[in-house]
C-alpha cells in the first residue's frame, strides 16, 4: 500500500505543471554541435524564477542552471524573453545524451516543468536544420529548410499550437507553402507579420527541431542597416563627398595663378619694348649729335623738301605760279647742307 501511493506521487509531481511549461519532447544533435530550445510558460509566470533541471525523474533532479546564475553550467546558458513568454536553454559543445527539465518556481506549491530528451548521435542526427535563427522584413518571406531520413509525417508547427500538414497553409495570417522530397523539406512562409514572429518547428512523430522566426518591422531594418556601415564606409562616404570641393578649389588655384602669370608676362613685355626704343633713340641721338648741329641739321632738311616740291610741281602739270628762290645765303651753303642731308639720312 506505501509502495502504491509512493507511485502515485511520483506520477502526480511528475505530470503536475505539464500544461503550464510546454517544450519539445525529444531532439537531436551531432556531438560538439550546439543547440537552442526554447521553453514557453504561462503569462502569470513571466516574473517567477526559471532554471533548468537534469535527471530521468523530476524529483530526483539536480539543478544545473538557472536563470540568476545560482546554478552555472560552462556549457549551458539560459535567457528569458519576458514579454514573448519564453526562456531558451543553450547548449553548446553537447557530448553526452541527457533527460532535461525545464522549470518555474512556484514559491507556495509544486514547480511548473516540463522534460525534453537531448540526444547526441555520432553523425547527422535524424532531423535537423542548418539556422535555427531566421528573419525576414514585414510582407515579406523566409525559407527553412529541415532534412530527415526519410520520414512522411514530418509537419510544420508553430509551437505549442497547430501544424501544417498538406502543401499549403496558414499561420497566424501567414502563407505557408511546403516541398518534400525524400531527404528534406522546403517551408516558406510569405506575406509575414509582426505577429510571425516567435518559435516554430519541424516536427516528427518522435521527435523535433525547433527554429526562431523574428519579423523585423521595415524601417527597423532600414535603420539597422545604417547602423551596420562600418568606420571604412564612413571615412570612404566622407572622401567621396569632399573631392569634388578639394578639385574645385585646385582649379580656381590653377586659373588665378595662371592669369597672374599672364599679366606678369605682359608686363615684361612692354617694359622691354620700351627700354629698346629708349636705347634706340638714344643711341640714335648720340650717333647725329657729334657729326651736325641739331639747327643745320634741321636746316638743311627743310631745303632739300623745299627743292623737291619745286621739281615736283611741273611733272604733275601745274603752271608753276613763280619760282620760289632760296635766299642767297641759303644757296651758297646748298651743296654743303645737300651733302650733309644725304650723311644725315645714311645715318
Amino acid at each position: 500500500m506505501d509502495l502504491d501511493c509512493l507511485l502515485l506521487l511520483c506520477i502526480f509531481m511528475n505530470l503536475s505543471g505539464a500544461q503550464d511549461v510546454t517544450t519539445v519532447r525529444k531532439i537531436s544533435v551531432q556531438k560538439g554541435q550546439s543547440v537552442i530550445i526554447p521553453c514557453l510558460y504561462e503569462q502569470k509566470y513571466a516574473f517567477s524564477y526559471k532554471y533548468l533541471s537534469a535527471g530521468d525523474i523530476w524529483f530526483l533532479s539536480n539543478d544545473i542552471k538557472s536563470f540568476d546564475q545560482r546554478y552555472h553550467h560552462k556549457k549551458v546558458s539560459i535567457s528569458d524573453d519576458s514579454s514573448r513568454n519564453f526562456f531558451t536553454v543553450r547548449f553548446d559543445d553537447v557530448q553526452e545524451s541527457a533527460q532535461y527539465w525545464c522549470a518555474v518556481h512556484i514559491p507556495s506549491g509544486f514547480d511548473k516543468h516540463a522534460g525534453f530528451f537531448l540526444d547526441a548521435t555520432a553523425g547527422p542526427p535524424s532531423l535537423y536544420v542548418n539556422r535555427q535563427n531566421v528573419s525576414g522584413s514585414e510582407n515579406g518571406s523566409v525559407t527553412v529548410t529541415c532534412y530527415h531520413r526519410g520520414q512522411r509525417d514530418v509537419k510544420w508547427c508553430k509551437f505549442a499550437d497547430r501544424c501544417v500538414t498538406g502543401m499549403f497553409g496558414t499561420l497566424d495570417g501567414a502563407s505557408v507553402e511546403i516541398r518534400s522530397d525524400q531527404k528534406h523539406m522546403t517551408v516558406t512562409m510569405s506575406g509575414l507579420k509582426k505577429e510571425n514572429t516567435g518559435w516554430y518547428w519541424c516536427s516528427t512523430n518522435d521527435q523535433q527541431m525547433p527554429v526562431h522566426i523574428t519579423v523585423h518591422h521595415t524601417q527597423a531594418l532600414v535603420t539597422a542597416e545604417t547602423d551596420r556601415i562600418t568606420p571604412t564606409a564612413r571615412k570612404r562616404t566622407a572622401i567621396f563627398f569632399l573631392l569634388p570641393v578639394v578639385l574645385e578649389i585646385l582649379l580656381i588655384i590653377i586659373i588665378y595663378s595662371a592669369l597672374k602669370l599672364l599679366t606678369f608676362c605682359k608686363e615684361r613685355c612692354l617694359t622691354s619694348v620700351n627700354e629698346e626704343e629708349s636705347q634706340y633713340i638714344t643711341m640714335h641721338r648720340s650717333r647725329s649729335s657729334p657729326s651736325y648741329g641739331g639747327a643745320s641739321g634741321e636746316g638743311a632738311y627743310e631745303i632739300m623738301a623745299e627743292l623737291k616740291r619745286n621739281t615736283e610741281l611741273p611733272a604733275s602739270g601745274h603752271k608753276s605760279t613763280g619760282p620760289t628762290l632760296a635766299k642767297q645765303s641759303d644757296l651758297s651753303n646748298m651743296p654743303q647742307r645737300e651733302s650733309d642731308y644725304v650723311n644725315f639720312r645714311q645715318t
